[in-house]
């Protein structure tokens, strides 16, 4: 595993190669975010790294990027998302990707994202919102409404439907 960053906004990232790699020729991507509020992915250890990994072992280069929203970075980076979980999430994996590609073998023409819970519902909106970059996307658990979700957690970053119906 490489621990990096990724972007012009320095994105925390990590990149999971398969353990008998080569270096010969370019790997189709698995993104693996979760990259939502309260889901820090990108820790130096390697427990969290095990099912990543193990998708890398069977082909793939995986990144696992923490973009806006996500803790462990400073207030800010945190609050990004407010009013808006979808477009600065979304853009920052897409930035990761296009920056990792520079460095590391990517085929950008096989590009998958998998995701559990906000992960999933970011899935599915990569390939609604960007079919041309995510060309695959495993939705586990999504919340494909967000006003159906708990609303303690959604009403802190995207307001109360009732005053904010637009957002």
């Amino acid at each position: 595993m490489t621990l990096t960053e990724g972007g012009a906004r320095r994105i925390p990232c990590a990149v999971l190669m398969p353990q008998d790699y080569a270096g010969d020729s370019p790997l189709p991507v698995l993104l693996d975010p979760y990259g939502g509020p309260h889901g820090q992915r990108v820790v130096a250890a390697h427990n969290p790294h095990l099912t990543s990994q193990w998708f890398a072992d069977q082909g793939f280069a995986v990144i696992v990027a923490d973009g806006r929203g996500t803790p462990g970075r400073s207030p800010a980076w945190e609050k990004a998302v407010r009013d808006d979980l979808a477009a600065v999430t979304l853009q920052d994996q897409v930035d990761a990707l296009q920056a990792l590609a520079e460095d590391f073998p990517l085929d950008l023409d096989r590009v998958a994202i998998r995701g559990w819970s906000f992960g999933g519902y970011l899935a599915a909106l990569s390939s609604l919102r960007l079919p041309d970059v995510f060309h695959a996307p495993v939705c586990v658990a999504p919340c494909p409404d967000l006003r159906l979700y708990d609303t303690h957690y959604q009403e802190r970053y995207i307001g109360h439907p009732d005053e904010q119906p637009e957002v």
